[in-house]
């Protein structure tokens, strides 16, 4: 994935402090079973004697040790295994299996450098490094929505240098969702490394890069302005409204568009899922595919175009969950003309039982598509008589 801000970085490395995923995404049971191993822990799972499962997690409160020791200095990001031996037999141990160096959530955080980026941020120039930004948003609870940034940046826009045989250069990267009357609703800031061989550097150098990253916000009506340099004197300044509806976590609804023409199955990426899981992402992950939101939303109409979205619907937890449906129709931007339409599309190929978040994915249309600007607007209804907010993503065709 050489347009991936993994590559070839300490988090696209090979680890085995996460077990393996299984096979297939869609049994949560086995995620879950994988999670709980690796940290040290258990599962109670396809059993009625609630009482012994939560008996046993009391017991597990009283009866267990704190071990520690002061590791060694390690690169950031980088991951290490641990296992614990008794010295007595007939004895089980559970512990966790390893331990990560991660960064933090604002790397920037009372540095020069992001007081220089913030300068930026909110100074007048536009800055000499252009680019494109999506930002589509999920709801992860009451009132909070996860952010996925996905940003395009020219390739040339890095200062390299050569450094023990490699080619090394840093994108730093400051976000700043802004409210209508100047204050701060939401803020990240991230530091990428790269040190590549000759030849990687030249492929890297052929294609712009593609920047990901995700933040919590609150709903609100903001600016969303990021600010990078990557190297030099030179910096990029991007900035995108970015508006969140309400949401209460009791009432039927939608979630934000993200487009792709690289969705990836989940069993070619485990590798990507743990660097994922290690910068405390959460992936958008549909029937065993994973989705990396477009920075362009521009397309060819021989590409694999799919539509990402979440339907939130409280009453699936309910004795007599309703039907769920949703569609999309593509419009001519210029003329607001319909080119097509999917109509109503039922859900339950989606639909995992008691879960009221509906993960959903469809194939984007375009291959009848001329060459021109387009709005999808995706609709989702239920049986209940409960229609969601329309969202509508805007994307182009090419030649």
């Amino acid at each position: 994935m050489p347009n991936s801000n993994l590559y070839n970085s300490t988090y696209g490395q090979p680890r085995t402090i996460v077990p393996t995923f299984p096979p297939s995404a869609s049994t949560n049971q086995q995620i879950l079973a994988a999670l709980a191993e690796g940290t040290g822990g258990f599962t109670i799972f396809n059993t009625n004697d609630l009482l012994g499962g939560l008996e046993k997690i009391g017991r597990e409160q009283n009866e267990f040790y704190i071990l520690g020791y002061a590791p060694t200095d390690t690169p950031e990001g980088s991951c290490h295994t641990l296992k614990v031996k008794m010295n007595q037999g007939g004895l089980h141990v559970r512990s966790r299996s390893g331990y990560c160096n991660v960064r933090t959530g604002n790397v920037l955080e009372g540095k020069p450098l992001e007081k220089q980026l913030e300068a930026h941020a909110t100074g007048s120039q536009a800055g000499s490094i252009h680019g494109v930004l999506e930002a589509p948003f999920f709801y992860t609870g009451p009132n909070t929505a996860r952010v996925n940034l996905a940003m395009e940046i020219p390739s040339d826009s890095f200062q390299f240098n050569k450094e023990k045989g490699k080619y090394h250069a840093s994108l730093n990267v400051l976000g700043i969702a802004y409210r209508g009357d100047g204050t701060i609703g939401a803020k990240f800031s991230d530091t990428v490394n790269l040190d590549l061989e000759k030849d990687e550097w030249k492929e890297f150098t052929k294609s712009p890069y593609q920047y990901t990253n995700q933040f919590d916000a609150t709903p609100g009506d903001y600016k969303l302005t990021v600010v990078l340099s990557a190297g030099g004197d030179a910096f990029g300044k991007f900035e995108s409204p970015l508006s969140i509806d309400a949401y209460d976590g009791t009432h039927f609804s939608l979630g934000g568009v993200a487009l792709t023409n690289s969705p990836q199955k989940i069993t070619d990426i485990p590798e990507s899922l743990d660097s994922v899981l290690l910068e405390d992402r959460t992936p958008l992950v549909v029937k065993g595919m994973q989705i990396i939101p477009s920075p362009t939303n521009r397309f060819k109409h021989t590409d694999n175009v799919v539509v990402y979205s979440e339907i939130y619907e409280p009453l699936l937890t309910s004795e007599k969950p309703p039907v769920v449906a949703m569609g999309y129709t593509i419009f001519e931007r210029a003329s607001n003309q319909k080119v097509f339409t999917t109509g109503a599309v039922h859900c339950d190929d989606f639909i995992q039982k008691g879960n009221p978040v509906i993960p959903i994915g469809m194939k984007v249309k375009v291959d009848d598509l001329k060459p021109g600007s387009y709005r999808l607007v995706l609709q989702a209804v239920d049986s209940a008589k409960n229609n969601a907010p329309n969202r509508t993503v805007d994307f182009d065709i090419s030649e």
